[in-house]
């Protein structure tokens, strides 16, 4: 976790490049600074690896005080990729690669079997390309090789100060694609500046929206579209794209908090909640809620007598879905379609979100008209 406890930074003219930041990111956060250009964005992710120092204020990570580390050692456990790569043109890839971890003195073999591993992970293949020098390589591979060079060494917590700015636009979605892959296999604490709406909204987890050294608004991309707290924020995102959000999507109508229950419990358990919610039927979760299938009143009462059987044992796993992001018209079709007044919500993951019902879907239209 990263904290910025009341951080300002004034210059020895007496600009202030930051009012008084207080910000909060998350272990495994991807968090995208943006804003224009003098905002402050930059200044507050450098000031993470001391490349900047705080006029005053603190920053935290992991609770501890960066001010009283060591910046050295600071830098070497965290991640750093910039606009213009800055692989060293006289090494090979796998000497780029690998420096941060030699300076940490890891275990050789660890750090060669990483490279190879992580150049899989980017798609170049490590016997093919880590012996080649910079300058045989695309831009774009180039870019890729700065990426993991960032992750070599297993650092928690990655920054990335406009990494994919100076490519060409179809080198540019790819990473972006790459980069929301890698994420969701390793789950670093990533903090990215970029002056682009459109990446922001495709790769961050959060935005942080910067203005004369102030954060105006830090939120979801989803709460940024739909919410923007005022003209600078609807601006900035531009008004096609506040447009293009007025479509209803299922978040906007589904039930919050559903009834579930745990895919162990007995029948006499699911039975006591059906009578106290008031409900015919329930969505069977696991410990991780990931949605496994669901149980009607009158499945519960043909197996009743069976005092062996778990939910599981009962339950239907063929059970429609749809995911978050879903617009409300396709998920109506899918009701029809299947013939249920019921649909669960699913994130990415499989967890559980909401439940879409013909009750939820009239109460959020009343509220539109």
């Amino acid at each position: 976790m990263i904290q910025f406890n009341n951080v300002v930074k004034t210059y020895k003219d007496g600009a202030p490049a930051l009012k008084g930041i207080n910000l909060e990111i998350k272990a495994g956060e991807l968090v995208t600074l943006i804003g224009p250009s003098g905002c402050g964005k930059t200044t507050t992710m450098k000031m993470i690896n001391r490349l900047v120092e705080p006029t005053s204020g603190t920053i935290l990570v992991d609770g501890q005080d960066i001010s009283k580390i060591n910046p050295i050692e600071l830098r070497r456990n965290i991640g750093y990729v910039i606009q213009h790569i800055g692989l060293f043109p006289h090494m090979k890839i796998k000497d780029n690669v690998e420096i941060v971890p030699r300076l940490k003195k890891m275990d050789k073999a660890v750090y060669e079997r990483r490279t190879d591993e992580l150049m899989d992970m980017v798609g170049l293949d490590p016997t093919q390309y880590k012996n080649r020098y910079p300058a045989e390589l695309s831009g774009g591979q180039q870019q890729r090789i700065g990426v993991i060079r960032a992750m070599a060494a297993e650092p928690s917590i990655i920054l990335m100060d406009e990494p994919f700015s100076a490519l060409d636009p179809i080198s540019r979605e790819q990473l972006q694609d790459e980069l929301i892959r890698l994420q969701e296999e390793v789950r670093k604490t990533i903090v990215f500046v970029s002056h682009d709406m459109d990446e922001a909204l495709k790769i961050a987890d959060r935005i942080v929206l910067m203005q004369g050294g102030e954060i105006v608004q830090a939120d979801t991309p989803e709460h940024i579209i739909r919410r923007p707290k005022n003209d600078f924020v609807r601006t900035f995102i531009g008004e096609e794209r506040l447009n293009h959000s007025e479509k209803l999507v299922v978040e906007d109508v589904m039930l919050q908090s559903p009834v579930t229950v745990h895919l162990t419990r007995g029948l006499a358990y699911g039975a006591m909640l059906m009578r106290q919610h008031r409900v015919n039927g329930l969505l069977v979760i696991d410990k991780n809620r990931i949605l496994k299938g669901f149980v009607t009143k009158d499945m519960l009462e043909a197996q009743f007598r069976q005092e062996d059987l778990t939910l599981q044992d009962i339950m239907r796993t063929d059970i429609p879905s749809v995911t978050v992001g879903t617009g409300v018209a396709e998920a109506v079709e899918i009701m029809k379609e299947h013939g249920v007044h019921n649909l669960p919500v699913i994130k990415q993951g499989g967890q559980l979100a909401g439940l879409v019902t013909n009750s939820s879907l009239i109460d959020a239209l009343l509220k539109q008209l």
